[in-house]
């Protein structure tokens, strides 16, 4: 039952934050002729400029929706140290999920009781060949050949061989949030932690069986392209892509145009990489206070975030989720999609 409502919600959610105007029968309608304000559209004051409006607290209901913490049978940090991992090794209610190879979870060895994945398998191309999620059914399989059971805690590392597997396992650590299972965390430092903190390691193949793990998709946690061009100009838009990109003084090769989406903010998901004396990649989460304070950014601030696609995006999303933020929407197609359709873009020559 639960479920129900909050699937119900968060697609009320979408229909608000993109401007919907048709009248829901109780006499609330959007902004014209003098008629009263959706709570879920922007609001302009005479003589003054546009002024955000709540993305929408049906976002933060979406979001609280859950078992508070101590309800699990086990709770995850979103951040999960190697210390509280190691703790919790045994519990019978916790899956781990490592994104790598074969060969490197083989014979570089892996986290005992932990499954294997790639970061390709999850994405699709879409008809602007943007990469997407696939459909929830077939992640929900995909979980449950993982070994993820429904009531599970989960635990999402990257071995750091290279940069996929770092994106990869961020972009599941966002696609289970967007699945309706928000009991999941990062391991913080990543396999480089883990040797750090001599964690145990297992050189044994995968074991265990298929789990009964249940998708319940949260539509407000995810804005398309069309959306995203229909509010921008009302919140916050978070670009997570380098510098240099969002400058326009250079792009990824899959991205059509240089340039950025008027009035966004730019926040590398770079600026949180750190790379070990072996050349083992991982992540660190810096200060972002001065961030959200220059940005006049608290938790309940409702933020877009945007990168060339949804992996990028959702390594901000994770950091800012670790810190307490959680009225987000990340746009999975992309700055791939919104160029391949010529929105508009700052450009250098502009």
């Amino acid at each position: 039952m639960t479920a129900v409502c909050i699937a119900t919600l968060a697609a009320c959610n979408i229909r608000c934050a993109t401007g919907d105007r048709q009248g829901s029968g109780n006499g609330t309608s959007g902004v014209r002729g003098g008629q009263s304000a959706s709570p879920f559209t922007p609001v302009k004051s005479a003589g003054a400029s546009m002024q955000r409006g709540p993305l929408t607290p049906l976002l933060l209901i979406v979001l609280t929706a859950f078992p508070a913490t101590g309800a699990w049978a086990i709770s995850v940090p979103p951040l999960a140290e190697p210390a509280w991992l190691a703790e919790h090794l045994e519990a019978p209610d916790l899956s781990i999920i490592e994104v790598s190879n074969e060969t490197s979870f083989l014979f570089d060895g892996h986290i005992p009781g932990a499954r294997l994945t790639t970061k390709s398998v999850w994405r699709e191309q879409d008809a602007d060949a943007a990469l997407v999620h696939l459909p929830a059914d077939t992640l929900q399989t995909m979980f449950r050949d993982l070994g993820v059971n429904d009531g599970d805690g989960i635990v999402i590392y990257y071995k750091g061989n290279d940069m996929n597997e770092v994106l990869g396992a961020y972009y599941l650590f966002w696609l289970l949030h967007y699945l309706g299972h928000t009991n999941v965390g990062m391991l913080d430092g990543g396999w480089y932690g883990w040797q750090q903190a001599d964690g145990p390691i297992s050189d044994e193949g995968e074991t265990g069986e298929s789990g009964d793990f249940v998708a319940r998709p949260l539509p407000a946690l995810e804005i398309s392209t069309e959306e995203l061009d229909a509010i921008r100009e009302h919140y916050p838009v978070i670009d997570g892509r380098p510098a240099t990109h969002f400058a326009g003084e250079d792009k990824f090769p899959a991205n059509p145009r240089h340039g950025r989406i008027p009035d966004t903010i730019s926040q590398p998901w770079a600026d949180f990489l750190r790379t070990s004396e072996d050349g083992t990649i991982y992540t660190e989460r810096t200060d972002l206070e001065p961030f959200f304070v220059q940005h006049d950014i608290d938790p309940s601030t409702p933020m877009l975030i945007t990168c060339l696609g949804g992996t990028g995006a959702a390594i901000d999303y994770a950091m800012f989720y670790s810190l307490g933020y959680r009225n987000m929407r990340v746009h999975d197609a992309g700055l791939r999609e919104w160029n391949v359709r010529e929105l508009p873009l700052i450009s250098p020559d502009d």
